[in-house]
């Protein structure tokens, strides 16, 4: 893909900034305040590669502006939205929507390569093929040279005329689709500003900043670019930035030493600096048994915390290396403690227990009983015999959803920031309903509902949201992408272990990771030499001599420096000694930080946490009596010397406090009482 690149020249100034968050900020800010010496805010568009990050650069911006006035920032992806709303009367389709037309489009679709025919029959085969259509979509790329690469580019142009047909386009289309129109006589309509400053320019791909050329006209732009720091268009596109573009002027923007100490590490993962303690802030390593137990540590950790006064859970971010049920895992993790969470990239759709109540109401109106719970609101078949009698899915659904009380139900037994997730979900599915109705791909029938919401509800753990979703209220678990330029007082890095970083390059699972390695012209970073590697990455970490392996070992580094980038006040470098495999293969800590910890000294364990949840107190109770058995059983077994008193003074501690914890303290008793009978033999599981 770098090779295949197109050089472009900008009337402008482009900006560039060593790596950091405190830099990019100070200078974003500087170029802003130029700006509005000569531009009232209102005409001043501030434009960002990525549409979690609108709401970080306004917050930022709006540093420099007085009263209520607020930065005009937006990304590529919503202006585009925005342009074909004023000027498209197709319908622009939601993740959910898109990707059940896709399915259905694709399940009698026939595939001219022979590969791609026998691997039509895989299970996962149309969630691959999305995988890499959505990539070419988004990117408006036209493969050429591989057959099955052809083969999924003619699929996904025919399923754009079918959308087409029938007035609906999906959100991959938008910014090409937008394009059209900026090069075209109804410009001046969607235009109202007479300046632009683009922040995040080194994330931009090809296809954004030929949009931002469009966009800008003869506006004044000036283009802010963060070196060592892209982690997006790295992904499809070798080298930085500017080798691909030229500006009228350029200059480099703030550069200072890093003030804390997870700014410094993140200094050091992104180009290997070593610099001085700031003496601020703290990092630390989390070290845990096994994965489960690694995310109970940063639970306890979390709770210990938002226990002081000045801390909520919205300061925190646990940040995993994948989307998708990595994230999904740490969000389960966390809710089970009660510890309430937020994402940017992944629904709660797929685990919602309103919307799981909902498909029982479903299935059982599309005559599907035999999946229909025997009990609760859901099996009021007298109610739903009602429901049945409608002539609409969306009347009689959202009927059903007052009548049956699904609704208040939400509001009582979910903390509000779930409620409010629950009946955000709720509403996606009246959606769905309303769409049917609305569309003539489909049927509208009880069936094609039931059908479009199991998938939806089976596939949200593996889908990410392309759009951004507003957040309030929880500790916040997202992939490292989705976290940058955006600041926490504390920072969860997940699993820092060897397996996971680097870990193996991996671009899709539709074919052997050495044959896309060789594609020229597959939608991502191939084809590769020694050469690229350098212009990209100034780190050196990797011990293989493979350029592509070389390649992603440095970006998975690089996606580290922008987590620990977000940190404020707190790093946490987490990991666990064991895989959870039947053998318990040990696992090696990260190659990145074991060379952190040897490099930057204050880069130290992390103490003994306060049991602050519930569940750490059970976890430490349960395991106090295991250690307690297993210290008599060592006594007999090898002849040493163990002290019953302390044994005895620390279970009598411990008995006086269930004593004291009422009917919670009558269960934990049984509980230490199963233990040892277990313990001595005189029951098994």
């Amino acid at each position: 893909m770098s090779r295949s690149s197109s050089y472009q020249q900008f009337t402008g100034t482009l900006v560039t900034t060593p790596f950091g968050g405190e830099n990019v900020e100070r200078t974003a800010q500087e170029e802003y305040r130029t700006l509005l010496d000569e531009h009232d805010s209102e005409d001043v568009l501030v434009i960002t590669g990525a549409p979690a990050s609108a709401d970080t650069f306004r917050e930022t911006l709006g540093e420099e502006l007085a009263g209520a006035a607020t930065p005009y920032v937006t990304s590529s992806v919503v202006h585009a939205t925005d342009v074909l709303n004023q000027t498209d009367d197709r319908v622009i389709l939601s993740d959910a929507l898109r990707r059940e037309l896709l399915y259905r489009f694709l399940d009698d679709y026939e595939w001219e390569t022979e590969y791609l025919q026998r691997a039509s029959a895989q299970p996962s085969f149309i969630e691959d093929v999305d995988a890499v259509m959505g990539t070419i979509s988004w990117q408006a790329v036209t493969p050429d040279e591989t057959p099955e690469l052809r083969d999924i580019t003619a699929a996904l142009d025919t399923f754009h005329e079918w959308l087409a047909e029938h007035g609906h386009m999906e959100r991959g289309q938008l910014i090409s689709e937008a394009l059209d129109v900026l090069t075209g006589d109804a410009r001046e309509a969607v235009v109202d500003f007479d300046a632009v400053l683009a922040v995040e320019f080194e994330e931009f791909f090809p296809l954004d900043r030929a949009y931002l050329d469009a966009l800008v006209g003869d506006c004044e732009l000036v283009c802010l670019a963060e070196e060592n720091g892209s982690v997006r268009r790295t992904w499809v596109e070798t080298g930085p930035v500017t080798d691909y573009v030229s500006f009228s002027e350029t200059r480099r923007g703030a550069s200072g030493t890093p003030s804390t100490r997870p700014a410094a590490t993140a200094a050091y993962f992104a180009d290997e600096t070593v610099s001085e303690d700031p003496g601020a802030g703290s990092v630390s390593v989390l070290a845990a048994d096994s994965s489960d137990e690694q995310l109970a540590e940063i639970a306890n950790e979390i709770e210990d915390l938002v226990s002081q006064s000045d801390w909520r859970y919205e300061d925190i971010a646990v940040a995993t290396k994948q989307s998708g049920s990595a994230v999904t895992d740490s969000i389960e993790a966390l809710e089970s403690t009660g510890i309430p969470t937020e994402s940017t990239t992944v629904t709660g759709f797929g685990d919602d227990p309103a919307i799981r109540e909902l498909l029982a109401a479903v299935r059982y109106l599309a005559d599907d009983e035999d999946d229909v719970s025997d009990h609760g609101p859901a099996r009021d078949t007298e109610r739903l015999d009602r429901v049945n009698k409608s002539d609409s899915l969306e009347d009689a659904i959202r009927w059903w959803a007052t009548d049956s009380g699904l609704k208040q139900r939400i509001a009582e037994r979910a903390s509000p920031l779930d409620a409010r997730a629950q009946f955000g979900n709720v509403r996606r599915a009246f959606r769905m309903a309303e769409f049917l109705e609305e569309t003539e791909f489909v049927d509208a029938t009880w069936e094609s509902f039931t059908e479009m919401l199991e998938r939806a509800h089976e596939y949200a753990p593996q889908q990410n949201q392309t759009s951004a979703t507003d957040l309030d209220g929880g500790v916040r678990v997202d992939h490292l992408q989705a976290v940058k330029n955006e600041s926490f007082r504390a920072v969860f890095l997940v699993n820092l272990v060897n397996s996971e970083y680097p870990g193996d390059p991996f671009l899709t699972r539709l074919f052997p990771t050495e044959r896309v390695a060789s594609m020229p012209d597959y939608p991502g970073v191939t084809e590769l030499d020694g050469a690229d590697v350098d212009a990209t990455f100034p780190t050196t970490s990797t011990a293989s001599g493979r350029p592509f392996a070389q390649y992603h070992t440095e970006h998975a580094r690089r996606r580290l420096a922008v987590g620990a980038g977000a940190a404020e006040e707190r790093l946490y470098c987490c990991l666990y000694e064991y895989e959870d495999t039947a053998l318990e293969e040990r696992t090696q800590a990260s190659r990145f930080l074991t060379a952190a910890y040897e490099a930057l000294p204050w880069v130290t364990e992390a103490g003994e946490p306060h049991i602050t949840s519930e569940q750490a107190a059970e976890t430490f109770l349960l395991s106090r009596v295991d250690e307690a058995l297993a210290e008599v059983r060592r006594a007999n077994s090898q002849d040493v010397t163990v002290s019953l008193d302390e044994v005895e003074a620390e279970l009598g501690e411990i008995q006086d406090l269930l004593e004291q914890s009422g009917s919670r303290g009558d269960e934990l008793r049984e509980a230490l009482r199963a233990r040892v009978e277990f313990a001595n033999g005189e029951v098994r599981r």
